[in-house]
Order: C-alpha cells, then sequence, then structure tokens
C-alpha cells in the first residue's frame, strides 16, 4: 500500500506542476500577444501621416505648388484620375489632391484652411521658395514668440513656414 500511496502522491505531485506550468505559459502567451498588439497599434498609428485633403478645380497647379514645397506624387490606395497622393519626407502630412469637376473656379470652398510647416532655416526656406517662383504674403513675422513666413496655395490655403 505504502508504494501505491508514493505514486499516486509523485503522480499528484506532477499533474500540479504541469497545471501550474501550463497556467505560467497561457499567461506569458497573453500577455506577450497584447503587448505586441498595443505596441504594433500604437507604432501604426504615430507613424501613419495626418491625411488632408485638398478639394481644387485646377489639380496640376495645386500639384506643382506643392512639388515646390518638396511633396512627391506616391502611390496609394487614392491614386487615380481624380485623388493624387503627395508625401513629403519628415512631413507630418499626407496630402490627397481632389479634383473637384464640377467646379470650374481655382478655387473650391470646403476642406483644410491652413498647413504648418517647420524649417531648420526661415530666411534659407523663403529664399529657395522665391527662387522656385512661390509668392509670400509675410516673409518675416512674429507671433506668440515664434518667428514664421506665409504664403498661399493655388486654393487659398495659408501655407505658415515656421523655424524651429
Amino acid at each position: 500500500m505504502n508504494v501505491l500511496a508514493a505514486h499516486a502522491k509523485r503522480l499528484l505531485v506532477g499533474f500540479i506542476c504541469a497545471i501550474g506550468f501550463l497556467a505560467l505559459f497561457a499567461i506569458l502567451v497573453a500577455y506577450n500577444s497584447e503587448a505586441e498588439s498595443s505596441n504594433y497599434a500604437r507604432s501604426a498609428v504615430d507613424d501613419y501621416p495626418l491625411t488632408i485633403a485638398i478639394p481644387t478645380a485646377s489639380p496640376q497647379e495645386t500639384i506643382q505648388f506643392y512639388q515646390k514645397l518638396g511633396f512627391k506624387t506616391s502611390a496609394g490606395i487614392t491614386g487615380g484620375f481624380d485623388v493624387v497622393s503627395m508625401e513629403k519626407e519628415g512631413s507630418p502630412y499626407k496630402l490627397e489632391i481632389c479634383h473637384n469637376r464640377s467646379s470650374t473656379t481655382a478655387r473650391v470652398d470646403g476642406g483644410v484652411s491652413a498647413m504648418s510647416f517647420p524649417v531648420s532655416s526661415l530666411p534659407q526656406a523663403v529664399e529657395s521658395l522665391q527662387a522656385k517662383g512661390l509668392s509670400f504674403l509675410e516673409t518675416s513675422a512674429e507671433r506668440d514668440g515664434v518667428e514664421y513666413a506665409s504664403l498661399a496655395d493655388p486654393n487659398g490655403i495659408s501655407i505658415k513656414l515656421f523655424q524651429r
């Protein structure tokens, strides 16, 4: 009887250890999966640019303007006849130039009214963009201790460049 009791005791201890191991393993898997998915969701949101739709009756003029600011056309799910996506490395914005065929004027109401871009040197940025043919409304102004320059895109959207 002692041999059977000892054997049963060992089986019980082994069973309890196996259950404990499985419970610990399940907790670790659940924690790791949750941590990975929350990091993925956070990084995907942090890395995703702010998309701004710019409605326009003159898409070519608008595209050329933003190319002068350093944006490049990019392939994406919105690439098509009526929408052109544009991105600039280091910019928080992804632009979607939306051709509004129902308007005959260059300016289309609705959408965004202003955007701001940081530059390392405001005088150099202004000089460079003026050399590309862009006209500024203000080349050097200050608000709340921040130096900036302003211009408008072909659709009347206010563009501010500010020194970091």
